[in-house]
């Protein structure tokens, strides 16, 4: 078998150290699923994980030059070290506990982390192995919750779920400003250009800046006022600005990214060689890499199948034999399994334009990505940025962004932007190396204007990474009470209870409770391509003590029923009635938890 040029000691690092961790996250299911979640299999598991991460991606010995010949420079050791510290003071910040409770750190952590934080406690709490839907009984476990069982093992060592989370993140999000860096180098052979096209990708934007800048400047101070309301997010959406900073609408919230994208840059890294180079062991590996994404990212999975049949066109070698097979022997029974009952991608459709209405299409590009969108057309036919066949291999990226244009994947329209990001990160290696390469060549006037240009792109993401900083975000996402409910159901019933409980997103048993309910939040069912219409008129029988509704309950073998502010606010249950009928286990008001089995 032909040997390919092997990763750089940093791609080994940071790519082998996330595909350790996929590996051994997933190997953990089925272990778990016999042996339990217990810490001697979680380090015998790890050992091998790390192993196995070793052999498969061993790197250069340090004597031998980085691909491209570009060491990391001075000037882009300061950017990556900048993001890191940025990333543990988001770390800090993220969930944080005081006097009233559980705060979040961003409105979209406010959003999206219940989920998250329920996915960790159905599996370190709730022995959730083989996992089911934690949110909706008798479902498979559709979405990519990989990282989850991640920290549900970090959970295990003996962190607190409001610990292992935010620590994680930190730990990923730093791997993956590391693998975007790294990405851009091989690339790009120029460690400048890779910084200029992590720092895009991180925090670019388009004009939404000048909304900010715009009130700020209508009121009698503005540098003071621009501090004190940085970013306006309702304003933003109103004035139809839908790309959002990259961080706080994907790495942060959507935590399976964190996985997905240096499995993403992995994959294609090695498709780069191997389509260079020839040989089977590259397209073998590359195919292992994305036959791990079901579990880990499924957006990822999509991206890639829309941009490797480009990719063969531009690189036609017979190794892609074997990169299909493996990834379709690895993927597609995982695959299926997730779409067993009924998923996402059932809802594929035509929507030409995406979601620019109101705006005419090109203007709603221009104004959401800014100097982005010229400055990506010059990029793509300046033939001096990069290497022939690395211009070409990012090329293959481009259609995506057509594609994704015309063709929604998803319940929700905007969640398209899951294939927009590989077009992003590819644009934003074209342009990071076509600006610097102008800036090296030409004179003081280019590198005021490309100075400039810059400033306008990165400067929607300051404000957002700003606003976020100052605690603008910070918001309840469950009260000291709450907690104290969430814990009581994991110490006084069992791992495997079935709760009938309200449907607000953040509710504590679904939450940090560690329990599965036959329901949850709507919103999230129906993104996941789960109708869940004739489910929440059953929930509002059971409260009701409706015939119907205990049949139900007997036919879901449910164990337990919460009645908290919620549930009374909205199913208005007759507290009297099951306190005649069933045995109160859990009496915490304005909380109390009845058993019906």
């Amino acid at each position: 078998m032909r040997r390919f040029s092997r990763l750089d000691l940093l791609e080994s690092a940071v790519y082998g150290a996330v595909l350790g961790v996929v590996i051994g996250s997933t190997a953990l299911i089925p272990l778990a699923s016999w042996l339990g979640l217990r810490v001697p299999v979680l380090i015998g598991l790890g050992a091998v994980s790390a192993g196995i991460g070793y052999a498969l991606l061993r790197g250069r010995s340090s004597a031998e030059p980085a691909p491209g010949g570009a060491a990391i420079g001075r000037g882009a050791l300061v950017v990556l070290a900048l993001f890191i510290l940025r990333w543990a003071w988001f770390g800090t910040s993220a969930l944080t506990v005081d006097a009233q409770g559980l705060h979040s750190g961003h409105t979209h952590i406010w959003g999206d982390w219940s989920q998250h934080l329920g996915d960790v406690t159905s599996f370190a709490y709730g022995d959730n192995f083989p996992p089911t839907h934690p949110r909706f009984a008798g479902h498979p476990l559709s979405y990519h919750y990989l990282t989850s069982v991640t920290v549900a093992a970090m959970v295990r060592f003996g962190m607190t779920p409001i610990q292992a989370l935010p620590f994680h993140s930190f730990l990923f999000l730093s791997l993956l400003t590391l693998g975007l860096f790294a990405f851009a180098r091989r690339l790009s052979g120029d460690s400048t250009a890779a910084a200029l096209a992590t720092v895009l990708f991180l925090i670019g934007g388009g004009l939404g800046w000048g909304l900010s800048v715009r009130d700020a400047l209508a009121t009698s101070h503005p540098l003071q006022a621009l501090w004190a309301h940085p970013w306006n997010r309702a304003a933003q959406e109103a004035a139809n600005f839908r790309w959002k900073d990259i961080v706080f609408a994907y790495l942060v919230p959507q935590r399976a990214v964190l996985y997905g994208l240096p499995l993403g840059m992995l994959a294609t890294t090695l498709l780069l060689e191997g389509g260079k180079e020839g040989g089977w062991r590259p397209f073998v590996l590359a195919g292992i890499a994305t036959g791990l994404l079901p579990l880990a990212h499924l957006g990822t999975m999509l991206a890639l199948a829309l941009i490797t049949p480009f990719l063969v066109l531009a690189f036609p070698r017979r190794g892609w034999v074997a990169y299909f097979a493996v990834w379709a022997a690895l993927s597609v029974p995982v695959f299926l399994s997730q779409q067993g009952g009924g998923g996402a991608l059932r809802f594929i459709h035509l929507q030409i334009g995406w979601i620019a209405k109101p705006d005419p299409w090109w203007f709603f590009w221009l104004k959401n990505l800014g100097a982005f969108v010229p400055l990506l057309v010059w990029a793509l036919f300046d033939r001096d940025a990069l290497p022939r066949a690395h211009a070409r291999f990012l090329w293959a990226f481009i259609p995506v962004f057509v594609i994704a244009n015309l063709v929604v994947f998803q319940p929700w329209d905007w969640d398209n932007t899951k294939v927009f990001l590989y077009w992003y990160l590819a644009g934003c290696v074209f342009v990071g190396a076509s600006l610097v390469r102008m800036v090296r060549r030409e004179g003081v006037v280019v590198k005021i204007a490309a100075a400039t240009l810059v400033a306008t792109l990165i400067f929607s993401g300051l404000l957002a990474q700003l606003d976020q900083a100052l605690g603008h975000d910070r918001l309840l996402m469950l009260t000291t009470r709450e907690m104290e409910v969430a814990q009581a159901v994991r110490e006084q019933t069992p791992p495997h209870a079935l709760f009938l409980a309200g449907l607000q997103h953040n509710h504590p048993v679904a939450m940090l409770g560690g329990r599965r309910v036959v329901m949850s939040y709507p919103g999230w069912m129906w993104s996941q391509g789960i109708d869940a219409s004739q489910r929440e008129k059953d929930v509002r029988a059971m409260y009701a003590l409706s015939p119907e509704g205990v049949e139900k309950m007997a036919e879901l073998r449910v164990n337990d029923v919460v009645i908290g502010p919620w549930e009374r606010d909205h199913f208005h249950p007759d507290e009297a009635a099951f306190a005649a009928r069933f045995r109160r286990v859990i009496d915490m008001p304005p909380y109390a938890v009845y058993e019906v089995r």
